[in-house]
């Protein structure tokens, strides 16, 4: 091809342009060529080889350091079950089931901690925690109340872990941080705020979100039906005997926040109306990127998935938020979700109510697999074959003697 390429050039200068037509016509057919492959590549419908095949995982987390995971499932004929499946071993560990333990409907939340433990709820006063094969129970004194316990976060500062707790006390929700096996009091005020989840933040700085519910009629609405709002609410807590406190509120206007991840130095919130990214505790930037779940890969990008129907998938990195056209609209509304390896995988229905698992590649848009990325490369190759000896034959031009 770069011989034959050579030749036309070397020939008269009508046939000089001739090939400069030909080469802006190869360029315009490949943009248009890589265009067409526009649609993001590695997200689709996943047949999983797990346990949890055929039931609607309404919990689940993710192992960090193996292929394991410990799962909330549902299924309308059998009930809740509650397991650990490790697919590397190929062994499946049942927690709570309705043949043995019938528990499962009575978990409030399962998570996993920065150290790899994964923390769940069932009773009052107590957490369970599950590191590996080993499970520990923390039993806390009610010496300063009874209260449940609805989600849960740990950050380790100086060789300790300090862990806040989100609290069910009655019919309100508030924070207490746990100083070696007893916690705190709770906060004095929750600011007529429903806590819905924390996450550890900064040093001494943690990070929640709920939903404040207007006094009736307060605020022009209904009375018979108060306008709630999504809250972000920064809390001071340094790991001390001292009850956690609310350092700053802020509220936004419409929807529901749902869920926190995070990327770089950020944490990004999702909500179903806004999605908000906070750079600092009076730094918060408003992304119009409404969704369902926002979930943290392993490559430190959060991205952001949309109601069932959706044609668009967008992720946050690098200071930027980036939208990709889906190849077929989102199919999954989702119940629970989490990310492990190269994967983001989302659980929930599909739109005849059946569970269902879509998952997301984060390593095969743009790759040479993928159309798009063999075109480009394609491109390239072939394009940079036409410019050398395009070049080569301008330098030997201006080298031969008039």
């Amino acid at each position: 091809m770069a011989d034959g390429w050579r030749r036309l050039l070397e020939e008269e200068s009508e046939h000089q342009w001739l090939s400069i037509g030909v080469f802006f016509v190869f360029v315009l057919t490949g943009a248009f060529a890589i265009g067409a492959t526009e649609h993001f590549v590695g997200a689709s419908v996943t047949v999983a080889n797990a346990a949890h095949d055929g039931g609607l995982v309404t919990e689940i987390a993710y192992h960090p350091d193996s292929e394991a995971y410990t799962a909330l499932v549902y299924a309308p004929e059998a009930g809740y079950h509650f397991f650990t499946q490790d697919i590397d071993q190929g062994t499946v560990t049942n927690i709570y089931s309705p043949d043995t333990v019938d528990r499962g409907a009575e978990v409030r939340f399962v998570k996993t901690m920065p150290d790899g433990e994964v923390l769940y709820a069932v009773q009052n006063n107590q957490l369970i925690g599950l590191q590996g094969s080993t499970m520990v129970v923390y039993d806390y004194p009610d010496t300063n109340g009874v209260f449940g316990i609805n989600d849960a976060a740990e950050r380790h500062e100086g060789g300790e872990t300090h862990r806040l707790l989100l609290t069910q006390e009655g019919a309100n929700t508030s924070l207490r941080g746990v100083v070696g096996m007893t916690p705190t009091h709770p906060m004095s005020t929750s600011l007529g705020v429903q806590w819905n989840q924390i996450e550890a933040y900064d040093d001494g700085l943690w990070l929640a979100i709920g939903t404040h519910f207007s006094t009736a009629g307060a605020d022009g609405s209904s009375p018979a039906s108060p306008q709630s709002r999504p809250v972000l609410g920064w809390v001071a807590w340094d790991g001390s005997a001292s009850t956690p406190v609310i350092a700053k509120v802020q509220t936004f206007d419409g929807g529901v926040f749902h869920s926190v991840a995070f990327t770089d130095d950020v944490a990004v919130v999702g909500g179903t109306s806004q999605s908000v990214v906070i750079h600092g505790l009076d730094s918060v930037e408003t992304l119009d990127a409404p969704c369902a779940a926002v979930v943290s890969d392993t490559q430190n990008k959060v991205w952001f998935i949309g109601q069932p129907g959706s044609n668009t998938l967008s992720a946050y990195g690098n200071d930027r938020l980036t939208t990709y056209v889906l190849g077929r609209p989102l199919p999954v509304e989702v119940s629970s979700f989490g990310a492990q390896n190269d994967h983001v995988h989302i659980h929930g229905t599909d739109g005849e109510g059946a569970p269902i698992q879509w998952s997301i590649d984060i390593t095969a848009n743009g790759s040479i697999e993928s159309g798009r990325g063999f075109l480009n490369l394609l491109y390239l190759i072939i394009g940079g074959v036409v410019l050398a000896t395009m070049l080569r034959y301008a330098v030997i031009e201006l080298r031969r003697p008039a």
